[in-house]
């Protein structure tokens, strides 16, 4: 009951986690590009920045509505359901990375290399790992849009019609497991592949205990992909998903349907032929077309019955 009540505090109160996108480091960055962008389109439009501060950022209506109302009693409920029920999916990276030593162990007489490990060596291979898991987050969101099955369970995300941080966390219970077994995979591969190459303790470059490369994303504006704040990356959207882009996946307009999958690296949006850059984008705005009930018990529990129904 302890280690429940531990984990529950842990995913309630994320602002002191450095692995959350909700850490104070993270808020801080988000509220500095914020202004940079107030900044840029008061000078643009003869506005002063307070005036958009207060419109963008102060607007009771904004962090306070049917949608964003939802959100945090989703993001309640769901730290609840995960502390007491899905904790269990976070222990598959050890078999993984196990498996994934047994495997390629044959490749070098049934042991592993020790290669000497060196910075650049360590660096290389934390920006591998970085994009290993960037692809992965790629291809399970990707998966969720193109099966029907997936997609009555994802949608629940989509179902958003204003987008803030707690945005995020409007996850169905189904596409949080997948994520944890999906982030296992990523791990446990990685730690495997670290120690067949270097036969030591998995080692990676860190920030405050998280990969190096995944902590700078967070500070570089994560946090604003769900928000309504137009930050762009200009010319760095053929490399990186600018917040603007995330927004455009959530777009109502048919035109966006399927688009900007990504998470960090906008590389396997292109490789699939599904990016969109964010100056080619008009007024935007959020949520599913299709009709979808607002009570959230049905947001929890239909996606069960209409899948499977789908899937006869």
């Amino acid at each position: 009951m302890t280690d429940s009540w531990t984990r529950l505090q842990k995913l309630l109160f994320q602002f002191d986690e450095p692995t959350s996108r909700l850490y104070h480091v993270n808020v801080l960055s988000s509220l500095i590009f914020i202004l940079i962008v107030i900044w840029l389109v008061g000078r643009q439009k003869n506005v002063s920045l307070s005036h958009l501060f207060k419109k963008w950022v102060l607007r009771r209506r904004y962090w306070w509505n049917r949608s964003t109302k939802q959100d945090y009693l989703i993001y309640l409920i769901n730290a609840g359901l995960k502390s007491l029920l899905l904790v269990p999916l976070f222990e598959f990276s050890f078999q993984i990375s196990q498996f994934v030593i047994r495997l390629l162990a044959p490749l070098n007489n049934g042991d592993v290399m020790n290669t000497p490990t060196s910075s650049g060596l360590i660096l290389l291979f934390t920006l591998g790992v970085f994009a290993w898991d960037d692809f992965l987050r790629f291809f399970h969101h990707w998966l969720m849009h193109k099966f029907p099955f997936l997609w009555e369970f994802h949608k629940f995300h989509h179902s958003a019609r204003v987008l803030t941080p707690v945005t995020l966390y409007r996850t169905h219970p189904v596409e949080s497991a997948m994520a944890i077994l999906r982030n296992s995979l990523s791990l446990g591969v990685s730690i495997g592949l670290f120690i067949f190459i270097f036969g030591s303790s998995f080692s990676v470059w860190t920030l405050l205990g998280i990969n190096g490369f995944g902590f700078i994303f967070n500070l570089v504006g994560a946090n604003l992909r769900h928000s309504h704040i137009p930050l762009s990356f200009g010319p760095l959207e053929w490399l990186l998903i600018s917040p603007i882009q995330h927004q455009v996946h959530h777009s109502k307009n048919q035109e966006h349907y399927d688009k900007n999958f990504g998470v960090s690296l906008a590389v396997w949006d292109a490789l699939f032929g599904t990016l969109v850059f964010s100056k080619s984008v008009g007024k935007l705005k959020f949520g599913i077309n299709e009709r979808y009930r607002s009570a959230l018990w049905r947001h929890y529990l239909e996606p069960f019955a209409t899948a499977f129904k789908k899937n006869k």
